[in-house]
């Protein structure tokens, strides 16, 4: 029997991704890791493994190099390694020198709708779904496959099971939350819809409930840049972060929103924007290159990980990133 392995993201987008990829390759081992632990977590791969799927994680300016290392080593010990991925590029590389045994890249698009493309030979027309599900999940729904499968199966409906995704991530404590993102992806690549999984709509409730406090909180605490609004440790133990960041920029009447997660020595950042002349992306890799953090995402939303004595001044880098865009 065959041994392959699916590294998967654990927002929206990458668990809707992890499924389709499941349902391609049923029995195949599920890793939830994020761009920051990829490198290590390919290095904990000591043994032949016939097909690896990376999908939605992306590659960050500080890492890579030790990722395309990684790759190269499994590959020698005759692995295939298949990566899907949306987010762009760190400058210094294309698509080309990305050397697993094959590489679907493209920014346009989600990555579960790009892992759905990629397998859908080998799977039921519903999983078109989740692919449309992911989209939601991370605001790429101007695709023409997405806006087909919305116009199809009723764009409200598709949202209804996004929005219990999203909000029942940030009501899963720290402690469960591999275990549980990997039964619910299991579930998911059996067929089944979030709105089908109690356990999961009783979480979104008590997600949406909690989600009016951390507005109301917000609204409160949030101080500000001249260009963005910022807050650090909503008191969610770890969710809602996203929604802290878009709720800080609203707050302050700011352009941008930093939301702020402490974990020991180490800050773990969100970043949102409302308007549309910024690039994220670019703003959040270049203010967390200065102070030896990773950082990226999308021109719409982005994170950053980095040290908390470094707090303050990556505020003040980001600041000046997207002053620079918008002057």
């Amino acid at each position: 029997m065959k041994k392959n392995m699916i590294i998967c993201h654990g927002d929206c987008d990458g668990m809707t991704a992890g499924a389709i990829a499941l349902a391609a390759f049923p029995g195949a081992h599920i890793w939830i890791t994020n761009p920051v632990r990829l490198d290590n977590d390919l290095k904990k791969i000591k043994k032949k493994i016939d097909t690896i799927i990376i999908t939605d994680i992306a590659l960050n300016d500080r890492d890579y190099n030790e990722v395309f290392s990684e790759m190269q080593r499994l590959i020698k010990l005759g692995t295939e390694i298949i990566y899907i991925d949306h987010h762009p590029l760190p400058d210094a590389i294309k698509k080309k020198d990305i050397p697993a045994t094959k590489v679907i890249h493209r920014t346009d698009g989600c990555s579960a709708e790009l892992t759905y493309l990629e397998f859908k030979n080998k799977l039921r027309w519903e999983y078109k779904l989740l692919a449309a599900i992911g989209a939601i999940g991370d605001y790429e729904m101007d695709t023409l496959f997405a806006q087909e499968v919305m116009r199809d199966y009723d764009y409200r409906s598709i949202a209804f099971q996004a929005a219990i995704i999203v909000q029942a991530l940030g009501e899963i404590p720290t402690e469960d939350d591999t275990k549980t993102k990997k039964s619910i992806i299991e579930r998911m690549a059996l067929g089944i819809l979030p709105s089908e999984l109690n356990f999961l709509v009783d979480r979104a409730l008590r997600g949406c409930q909690v989600e009016k406090s951390v507005r109301d909180y917000v609204h409160e605490k949030a101080k500000h840049k001249k260009n963005i609004g910022y807050i650090l440790d909503i008191p969610t133990g770890g969710g809602f972060v996203g929604k802290g960041a878009l709720f800080a920029a609203t707050a302050t009447d700011k352009p941008v929103g930093v939301c702020g997660n402490s974990k020991g020595d180490r800050i773990s950042i969100s970043i949102r924007r409302r308007d549309n002349r910024v690039d994220l992306n670019m703003a959040t890799r270049k203010a967390a290159k200065e102070v030896n953090g990773s950082g990226g995402g999308h021109p719409s939303a982005s994170g950053a990980t980095i040290k908390s004595s470094k707090w303050k001044k990556f505020l003040e880098f980001l600041d000046y990133e997207v002053q620079k865009q918008i002057d």
